[in-house]
């Protein structure tokens, strides 16, 4: 990497990877849940088994709730320091892209990671404090890698350092969210093996990079201690975490994520989702992708080399790195939007690689369409929020004409240079990320209202679980009727615990918040729920509570 691509990555990792993180606090429920898990290992020193609400939590795995904890112990209880592992995710992502691009035979790669840094689901998903951004990047540097030593095998070059990288990403991309790692990364190989099939140089190069010995020891080193110890101290672990997070939740929507429910609609859902989540580059994700599989038949000209092998093996890799994640969590019982955030990186390496010299203004005004396709989403998104969203409405109106005036720009760009195209959309997305937070802050964010208590209060959360409301107060928090994704752990505690911590009754509110004053007079009880929730009191229990604090559509009541 040349010192002026280095300068721009670090650029465009500092402004919309870095800075980002600090932009709000803690969002409900996703990001509250992140950042308690860590806090409560560093709380108790127990590194080795993730609770969350002082409950065994054994839904994922541990190496991003571990960063998080180094963080929260480095730099203090931050909703930011808790999101620093996303910075490295978009350190890792932006690599990747550019590594890429430039391996194809981009004449600028800097665009590729630009690319997939500004795509409307990367640059969300890279400031939300869940694990998908880190699995991701691991599993789009681990085909960085994985490509770079494949090359070097094939050009005769030393190869080791490569393919070690490759099984330490790989096995850090399990450690983040478990066997779904295996799975994309054996399928995009395994799917890719036929391109190499035919070239005895090439083939070799695959299989003695995939099978290094050395290299699924890094990897077994790496990824299995935790595994065996957790299971050890926590036997049912394994059960629950590779039956019941893994193979359950691909099979059947218990878990109620399924993207529609209508069976075809909800096939479709992540086409859907990829392509208002490629905006504004939609359209040269595209043309790639068509280019790409025009060059693989043999009736398009590539970046460079067309006839190569290798060039064909690995335009093949980035193909089924974009596909196989996209079809794999199509079929899946459960959907989630962030699922396909690994399709972006290899979208844009292969848009960058195949832009031809000359296109650049086609590009910008195709590009200049979304914007303002994108702009006319948000400004109806934002029309049509306005009313739910209270006092911060009116930020959500801003980023739709924003990004329709430079999509306007962008039709005809006169003065509109590379460097100014950049500092143009990452303003616009910063508008959209500090819209988001003064429109949907009340809503999503509790802490306001756990500051405002009085100090030492004794909390409930009823209703529904916030996530965050343990990371705010500092202690666990009691739960009634909103036990959710808290089940596996409320099973492992005595009958006598659970009715004290997590009574599942609704008409338990009450007698929970007599239990708690009488315990400890001193400090007064609070009880965080929603207005909804409030509304819908039984007559009794509207008797005993008082609402004393609101913010969003999130209550706050106390004892008579």
């Amino acid at each position: 990497m040349d010192a002026r691509a280095r300068r721009t990555l670090l650029a465009i990792w500092f402004f919309l990877g870095l800075l980002p993180i600090f932009l709000r606090p803690l969002w409900e429920p996703d990001e509250g849940r992140y950042a308690e898990i860590p806090r409560e290992m560093l709380a108790s020193g127990d590194w080795l088994t993730p609770h969350l609400n002082g409950l065994l939590y054994f839904e994922k795995p541990p190496l991003q709730y571990w960063l998080s904890a180094v963080s929260m112990k480095l730099f203090g209880l931050h909703a930011w320091a808790a999101r620093l592992p996303l910075a490295l995710a978009a350190g890792l992502m932006l690599w990747a892209a550019w590594r890429l691009a430039r391996r194809l035979g981009a004449r600028d790669p800097r665009w590729a990671a630009f690319m997939a840094a500004t795509s409307l689901l990367a640059f969300v998903t890279g400031q939300l404090l869940t694990l998908d951004a880190l699995f991701s990047a691991f599993l789009v540097a681990a085909t960085a890698c994985f490509i770079e030593a494949v090359a070097a095998r094939y050009e005769a070059s030393p190869a080791r350092g490569w393919t070690l990288a490759t099984f330490a990403l790989l096995a850090f991309a399990l450690l983040t969210k478990g066997v779904a790692e295996l799975v994309l990364s054996g399928g995009i190989v395994l799917l890719a093996f036929p391109f190499a099939w035919t070239d005895r140089r090439l083939r070799s190069a695959v299989l003695r990079t995939a099978f290094h010995p050395l290299g699924w020891l890094l990897y077994a080193a790496l990824a299995v201690p935790w595994f065996v110890l957790v299971n050890r101290a926590n036997p049912g672990h394994a059960q629950f975490f590779f039956i019941h997070e893994h193979f359950t939740r691909f099979l059947t929507h218990q878990h109620a994520r399924q993207g529609s429910s209508n069976w075809a609609l909800d096939k479709l859902y992540f086409i859907g989702i990829l392509a208002v989540g490629l905006l504004p580059w939609l359209s040269a994700a595209v043309v790639g992708l068509r280019r790409s599989v025009g060059f693989l038949r043999g009736t398009a000209r590539g970046p460079q080399a067309q006839d190569a092998p290798l060039h064909r093996w690995t335009l093949a890799m980035l193909l089924l790195a974009a596909a196989w994640p996209l079809l794999f969590f199509s079929v899946s019982g459960s959907k989630l939007p962030p699922y396909v955030l690994p399709c972006i990186v290899p979208l844009a390496a292969l848009a960058v690689a195949f832009e031809r010299e000359g296109e650049e203004l086609q590009a910008f005004k195709r590009i200049g369409i979304e914007l303002m396709v994108l702009g006319a989403l948000l400004g109806a998104a934002g029309l049509l929020g306005q009313k739910q969203l209270g006092d911060g409405g009116q930020w959500a109106l801003l980023p739709g004409p924003a990004c329709f005036l430079l999509g306007l720009w962008c039709l005809r760009p006169k003065g509109l240079g590379p460097a100014g195209w950049m500092a143009a959309l990452g303003a616009v997305l910063w508008l959209l990320a500090y819209g988001a937070h003064r429109a949907a802050g009340p809503d999503k964010d509790v802490g306001p209202l756990v500051r405002r208590a009085p100090a030492g209060a004794q909390w409930i959360s009823y209703g529904v679980y916030y996530q965050g409301l343990p990371f705010h107060t500092r202690e666990r928090c009691v739960v009634v009727a909103g036990t959710g994704e808290l089940a596996f752990g409320r099973g492992k505690l005595p009958a006598g615990e659970q009715a004290r911590w997590l009574p599942d009754e609704r008409e338990a509110l009450v007698p929970a918040a007599l239990r708690l004053r009488d315990g400890d007079p001193a400090r007064p009880v609070r009880i965080l729920m929603k207005d909804r929730d409030w509304a819908e009191l039984e007559p009794a229990a509207r008797e005993a509570l008082v609402r004393v604090d609101a913010r969003g559509n999130n209550v706050v009541a106390g004892l008579r």
